[in-house]
């Protein structure tokens, strides 16, 4: 057993068998000699995702996933005995709201698959995912196979619903419960549902399939088939479901299931219709629906929407194309099928969605007859690669109209003129907001950010107050609906609508202490700290500055009170929602507080008692803790993380009274078999007379007497992440800091600050004082430097190699070669032009290309490439969103037509950085080689000697050394 547990640790990859399998001690292992990280060691790592912990802290789920590829592990750990169980190949764990149950897919086997792929087997003949319904009292586990989704109430208990995958013909299986005991990999087949006739097989997903509705306890088991949707009520037994009904025994339409009764009860039968977006109150006691009932072929649907109540026998009629709420000019508007219905908490209101038509095509057009053109227009609001990339959100967009059930009237909230709209997330107050930058619109191509109009609404009568005119900020409505708040950019301070006295109120002034980031150096309003929440009755707000907490009242009738003492001692504390359902906070509260310190950058958590304004720490140490703790819903159990370059964030527990906690997760203990290597802070003095700070990553067993080689690797300010682990990866556009450290380099990142206009210089002055300050302590190689950074990094170092030639190779990742052709280049993910990057962000020239040209040719690579000697590797693909592909282009054809020896990689359909898992690796690997061959000399790969040519890609890599 101990030598099987070992397996289980090592080899993720091998473990298939669902049974869970208590874990064992393991023995120590004999002293090995450690040994270097190389990227076909990344498989061998894990990462924790999927925390979970039942609402009374007795038992603890998550995953061990595969950093590369491979098969996930579950464990499941109980508080009273310390031990963990493990499943295999599962995923989306989820428990029962009581914590009587475990319940999560079990996925096939990944070989298996890329088996069965490799002998074309066609994907619907494919494995299927299984369910796990693991009862935590008995340890039994009982399967569904070809499971295509689940739910679990989400704050009741009792039911589980299953969706299968869509009829197979095959012979039915019984369903099967096991207790846990290793090497059985049973798992039931329900039987299939019976195929309606002149149904297509390829159909069958659109006629929905079998849901099965089962009781925990007794697991009695509903049958419901041709579902295509279905839904839990938050909070009372009952769930809605909607049936294609596609046979003679079963009648299409919606159906609500009473948990309590097991009755499955027709709300709205009708053959040949459709529905959509089903919705239920948080006690299941209101249904709502959209239904087309037409059976013609109109090209603009007709869809109804529909409403029930325990107080109504069927549901009736709420709103339809005829409704007189709804718009008429200049064409008719419907009710949208892409807005999901919304009831208030209190189930007073109804929230669902209207549109216009949209255009539709001229159907009689042969494809040669239609004219494909795009119109650019200068008068248009937003550019036409925006429009383009919005058109999907765009077409399926929505306006909310407010349905008061008690009175059955409608108020039509939303226009094209105020397209977006916040409401409390209760959804029950009188006041929401609409908010609108449509006139401002043309002003993203330039400001990125641009002003707002903010409206307070009555949801009763509709009427529409402007409270804020042509301002640049983000608008928040108060848990009460009593304020609105906002912070301003130009007026770097927050403000507060008072919708009681309708008055607003400056609540920060920055004369005592600065709310907005005092470290900004970019172009642009610094933007705010943010804010922590609103206390009960919205009676006061939390808001920070870049330290501290302070109380502070939205009325404006007193000053802001600070809560804790951070400044003092460089400390930032930020308040953690262990809640994620807190709508505002008890003024008697007692917060959990992250805090970091800006010298030692060591994190911690402590306690703020709210209404004695005491601070108690709690754990703190040269570690980050993760902001993001979970916490059991009716204990004080919680989980939390804390890591270091040495310490891998595996899960803590603590119970009941927040005690240091005990570690329960051990993900990769192989990490003990591998050199690792050190990260320390360093500080120097640049030429500017500024002091500044970086990282430096050093090897195992470092002597300062010898010299050793170093990449320099940078962005904007990474010193924070001083405590920060980095397991091996095949990252998408960094070296891994770990990994180069184990094979003997030296890793340098040092932080940037810039100067607004003179982005290159910056980077040049702080990277080249570092790397100098470094140099004179005489364990850097002088000849053995190297520098490497992506994007804006991948920038920055394009223009350091214009300026010195003490780098003996250089890595870019997409970077900025031409900033006069990128300044009106498209990002293409979002369409938005890039001037306002220039103009206002991190570019930071501050200006246009008109009021500053020398700036822009001045921070331009390209116009100083006949300066580089040092050899350049750039990565940039060809769907690259963000920065232009011909940026890269330029840049190597540059530098090619001056005979200087230069590469670039572009992965094809790859957007900013390689995505795709193969081409990571291989990313990674020719990047090694690169630097490998100019820093420690090993031979030049034969990629590097004579590329590789379109009649070879995918076929011959060229990664070999010593080729010709």
């Amino acid at each position: 057993m101990r030598f099987f547990a070992v397996l289980l640790l090592f080899l993720p990859t091998l473990l298939f068998s669902q049974r869970p399998t208590k874990k064992t001690a393991v023995q120590a292992a004999p002293t090995i000699e450690k040994r270097a990280l190389e990227i076909a060691d990344v498989h061998r790592w894990r990462k924790i995702e999927n925390q979970r912990i039942t609402s009374n802290g007795q038992w603890v789920a998550y995953l061990l996933t595969p950093t590369t590829e491979g098969d996930n592990l579950l464990c499941l750990w109980n508080a009273s005995t310390a031990q963990t169980d493990t499943f295999h190949r599962a995923a989306e764990p989820r428990f029962s709201y009581d914590g009587a149950y475990l319940v999560f897919k079990i996925k096939p086997p990944l070989d298996t698959l890329k088996a069965q792929r490799r002998r074309k087997v066609k994907e619907d003949d494919l494995p299927k995912d299984s369910l796990g319904v693991y009862t935590l009292a008995t340890r039994t586990l009982e399967k569904l196979a070809d499971v295509r989704s689940y739910a679990l109430p989400e704050k009741w208990s009792g039911w589980l619903a299953c969706q299968l995958e869509a009829a197979k013909e095959e012979k039915p299986k019984k369903e099967t419960k096991e207790t846990a005991a290793p090497d059985s990999t049973k798992t039931s087949k329900p039987a299939p549902e019976e195929k309606p006739k002149n149904v297509k097989k390829e159909d069958a997903k659109d006629n929905g399939s079998r849901l099965l509705l089962r009781e925990l306890a007794t697991g009695r088991t509903d049958t419901v088939p041709f579902v295509r949707e279905y839904r839990f009520a938050k909070r009372g037994p009952a769930l809605v479901l909607h049936s294609s009904g596609r046979d003679s025994a079963f009648t299409a339409g919606v159906y609500r299931f009473d948990c309590g009764q097991r009755t499955l009860r027709p709300l709205f039968l009708a053959p040949k219709s459709k529905f959509a977006q089903l919705a239920l109150d948080d006690w299941g006691r209101q249904a709502a629906f959209l239904a087309d009932t037409d059976t013609t072929k109109a090209r603009v649907r007709p869809w109804q929407l529909h409403y029930w109540s325990e107080s109504q026998l069927a549901p009736r009629l709420l709103a339809d194309t005829g409704s007189a709420f709804l718009p008429r000019r200049p064409e008719p508007w419907g009710i949208s099928e892409h807005a999901r219905p919304e009831f208030s908490e209190d189930g007073s209101k109804l929230y669902f969605g209207i549109a216009p038509p949209i255009p539709l095509p001229d159907t009689t057009l042969l494809p040669e007859e239609i004219v494909q053109v795009e119109v650019w227009a200068w008068t248009q609001n937003r550019v036409y690669t925006e429009q383009a990339k919005r058109l999907d959100a765009d077409k399926k967009r929505s306006y909310p109209v407010v349905c008061h059930l008690d009175k059955n009237t409608f108020v039509a909230l939303g226009s094209p003129d105020v397209p977006d709209w916040r409401f409390q997330p209760q959804h029950d107050a009188n006041l929401a907001l609409g908010i609108s930058e449509e006139p401002y619109a043309h002003r993203r191509q330039w400001e990125g950010e641009v002003p707002r109009d903010v409206y307070a609404v009555n949801v009763n009568t509709g009427e529409k107050r402007l409270i804020v005119n042509g301002l640049r900020c983000s608008p928040s409505l108060s848990p009460s609906a009593n304020f609105v708040l906002w912070w301003s950019d130009p007026d770097t301070a927050w403000f507060a609508w008072d919708a009681r006295r309708a008055q607003t109120a400056r609540l920060t002034d920055n004369r005592s202490v600065r709310f907005f980031n005092e470290e900004s150096d970019t172009p642009d309003y610094p933007n705010a700290y943010g804010s922590a929440g609103w206390l009960n009755n919205d009676a006061a707000l939390l808001l920070y500055d870049r330290y501290d907490l302070w109380k502070t009242d939205p009325a404006g009738g007193t000053p802001p009170q600070r809560l804790t003492r951070g400044r003092e001692t460089r400390t930032t504390y930020r308040y953690i929602r262990l809640d994620p359902e807190e709508y505002a906070i008890a003024p008697d509260a007692r917060l959990l507080l992250h805090h970091v310190n800006d010298e030692t950058k060591a994190q911690g958590y402590a306690w703020l008692d709210l209404k004695t304004a005491v601070l108690t720490p709690w754990l703190s140490g040269d570690y980050a803790y993760t902001r993001s703790p979970v916490k059991a819903e009716k204990s004080d159990a919680l989980l939390f993380t804390r890591n270091n370059y040495h310490t891998f964030p595996d899960l803590h527990y603590t119970a009941p009274n927040y005690g240091g906690g005990s570690q329960i997760s051990r993900a990769n203990p192989q990490q003990a078999e591998y050199r690792w290597g050190s990260i320390e802070r360093v500080r120097w003095t640049a030429l500017s007379g500024e002091k500044l700070e970086g990282l430096l990553v050093k090897p195992d067993n470092f002597d300062p007497k010898k010299q050793y080689p170093m990449v320099v690797n940078f962005y904007e300010k990474l010193s924070d992440d001083l405590h920060v682990h980095r397991s091996p990866d095949v990252h998408r556009s960094t070296i891994n800091y770990t990994m180069y450290a184990s094979r003997g380099y030296l890793v340098f990142a040092p932080d940037i600050p810039y100067r607004t206009g003179y982005p290159g210089e910056s980077a040049y002055n702080a990277v080249m004082s570092g790397v100098t300050a470094l140099l004179d302590k005489g364990f850097v190689a002088p000849k053995r430097i190297a520098m490497q950074g992506h994007s804006w990094g991948g920038y920055q170092a394009a223009y350091i190699v214009t300026r010195t030639n003490l780098f003996v190779c250089a890595e870019a990742g997409a970077p900025v070669a031409n900033m006069t052709s990128a300044y009106g280049g498209i990002r293409w993910e979002t369409g938005l032009v890039r001037q306002f990057q220039y103009e206002h962000q991190q570019s930071r020239i501050g200006g246009t290309l008109w009021d500053y040209p020398m700036r822009y040719l001045e921070n331009s690579p390209l116009f100083s490439l006949d300066k580089v000697q040092t050899p350049l590797l750039i990565l940039h693909n060809d769907k690259d969103g963000a920065v232009p592909w011909y940026q890269g282009i330029e840049l190597f054809t540059g530098l090619r037509r001056l005979d200087k020896p230069v590469w670039m990689l572009n992965y094809n359909d790859e957007p900013h950085w390689p995505v795709k898992l193969q081409n990571r690796i291989d990313f990674q690997t020719r990047m090694q080689q690169f630097f490998d061959h100019y820093l420690l000399g090993t031979p030049m790969p034969s990629w590097m000697k004579r590329g590789v040519s379109p009649m070879e890609k995918g076929i011959r890599q060229g990664l070999e050394t010593g080729g010709q």
